[in-house]
């Protein structure tokens, strides 16, 4: 009988959040989630200067909210990103803007600014800066990492390159709300 219950309460709760969007999304909401999206990426790298190259391209995939039951799809995240890398220390300075389109086609708005090194990945802080339905005038944002593999990419000191790149992006503590 406890399993049943569970899995009424998990389908109510799958229910909720796919009408809305996005986990816990509805009028007045305050909330603080994990999130996090496995992503896929195309663009170009060159070099732009003696130790520096720099990767401007799109990052793409499903977004998910990690609840108490596990992951929850929430819609999907596009990002346009640029990553400057010096080539002698590996260190890397990026940024971005993404949206989030969530099942019910509402949309949320964040900019990304990160700093880090190959396999530890990339840190930095996001904000959320609008939106439109129901996050029409979410604020919020948090803390971020992102990790990839863009240190494997190919530079020519003479051309640029197209590159194929995936990675994630995660939110320990990714707060929004929603007026």
């Amino acid at each position: 009988m406890r399993i049943i219950g569970r899995l009424l309460t998990i389908t109510a709760v799958a229910l909720l959040l796919g009408l809305s969007g996005m986990p816990g999304a509805g009028a007045a909401e305050d909330q603080t989630v994990r999130a996090f999206s496995a992503f896929q990426g195309e663009g170009q790298i060159m070099r732009t200067g003696p130790q520096e190259a720099t990767y401007i391209g799109m990052f793409s995939g499903r977004f998910y909210i990690d609840t108490e039951q596990g992951p929850v799809d929430a819609g999907s995240m596009t990002c346009p990103v640029v990553v400057h890398i010096n080539l002698k220390d590996s260190t890397q300075k990026g940024s971005g803007q993404c949206v989030f389109i969530g099942r019910e086609g509402n949309l949320a708005y964040m900019n990304l600014t990160c700093t880090g090194v190959p396999l530890v990945g990339c840190g930095g802080d996001s904000t959320l800066t609008g939106g439109a339905g129901r996050f029409a005038n979410v604020t919020g944002g948090g803390p971020f990492m992102i990790r990839s593999n863009l240190d494997d990419l190919t530079v020519k000191p003479d051309a640029t390159v197209k590159a194929k790149t995936s990675g994630i992006i995660f939110w320990r503590e990714l707060h929004y709300k929603i007026p």
